[in-house]
């Protein structure tokens, strides 16, 4: 039954129906548009769906007094609705009011077709109003949890990681990059992206309190990802002997197998500044290539590092 509510056209097909037999049961006139109403007026995140009502529900209020004052005036005629829209549709954009737009002129036209113009009309369109809307409203409530699917992601991501930083380590051994790296990198970055909405939307179906830290971790790995791209760039350029890229395969490995959420990566960082005065240590190159080589490993070992406290921040970020 939960996941029937979640679903957007039940919600829609729902929430019409209930408004049009509250409003028919009420005595409004044009019954159906409460439907009608209600039918926009669903969206999929419940702090988006209270901000198009709030300005949805402006929009109406301006576009019913206007159409009142206009027909009482000058009578009612398709000229005089004309000039009713001439002045609401530029008030709409001008205040980002556009989500009333619609509904309030179709709402005028109940006015232009009513004889007598009174008090009465107001309130039946304003009733109209409030009945779709806030039927809306409540099935709007009945928003599906986000949190499972993003853990999902999460961990489909945290993988992607891992074989492209294991592949890194075994590349600095045998010099031969996967057929597949680059399809994997393509999959990581589209689940990325797919990730940052997901949590954008989490964020927008909490009311009164924030959920950034679902924002916070997919920014944490896309930074994580453009430091890898950099790192993968190096294997392009550079060749050391074995002993030394033993020591860096390993470290590399060591961190693909330390990517969840909780590490602190203060070990791994550790071990990277003592593999760093390790290298400092080494005979001085002898040659161009040589010196070239060495500053491209230091480079090597300088965005590792920064892969690793871009994750160290963000762990002492959610510790606060």
């Amino acid at each position: 039954m939960k996941k029937t509510l979640y679903s957007n056209t039940v919600k829609i097909v729902l929430s019409a129906t209930i408004s049009i037999i509250i409003a028919t049961k009420l005595g409004l006139e044009f019954s159906v548009t409460a439907g009608i109403i209600s039918i926009l007026s669903i969206q999929s995140t419940r702090v988006e769906s209270i901000l198009v009502a709030i300005k949805r529900f402006i929009a109406v209020s301006i576009a019913i007094l206007l159409s009142y004052f206009l027909y009482l005036l000058l009578g009612t005629n398709p000229i005089v609705f004309g000039l009713f829209l001439l002045i609401f549709v530029p008030i709409t954009k001008r205040f980002s009011l556009q989500e009333g737009m619609v509904v309030g002129s179709v709402l005028s036209t109940h006015l232009l077709v009513s004889n007598p113009i009174d008090i009465y009309w107001i309130i039946n369109e304003f009733g109209l109003t409030l009945i779709g809307i806030g039927v809306a409203l409540i099935f709007n409530l009945f928003t599906e949890s986000l949190e499972h699917k993003f853990e999902e992601n999460k961990l489909n991501i945290e993988e992607g990681y891992r074989k492209i930083l294991y592949s890194m380590g075994e590349t600095l051994i045998t010099h031969a990059v996967p057929i597949d790296e680059q399809r994997v990198l393509e999959e990581i970055e589209e689940n990325i992206a797919a990730t940052k909405a997901l949590a954008l939307e989490i964020n927008n179906n909490y009311l009164f309190k924030e959920k950034t830290q679902f924002i916070k971790y997919i920014d944490m790995r896309i930074m994580q990802m453009d430091t890898m791209k950099r790192m993968k760039k190096h294997f392009q350029r550079f060749y050391m002997k074995y002993e030394q890229t033993k020591m860096l395969s390993d470290l590399t490995k060591e961190v693909a197998n330390n990517l969840s959420e909780e590490n602190d990566c203060l070990e791994l960082i550790n071990k990277v500044n003592f593999l760093r005065d390790v290298y400092k240590q080494m005979d001085l190159p002898k040659s161009r290539d040589e010196f070239e080589n060495r500053a491209l490993l230091f480079q090597f070992l300088n965005d590792l590092e920064e892969f690793l406290q871009i994750k160290r921040d963000y762990y002492l970020l959610m510790q606060r």
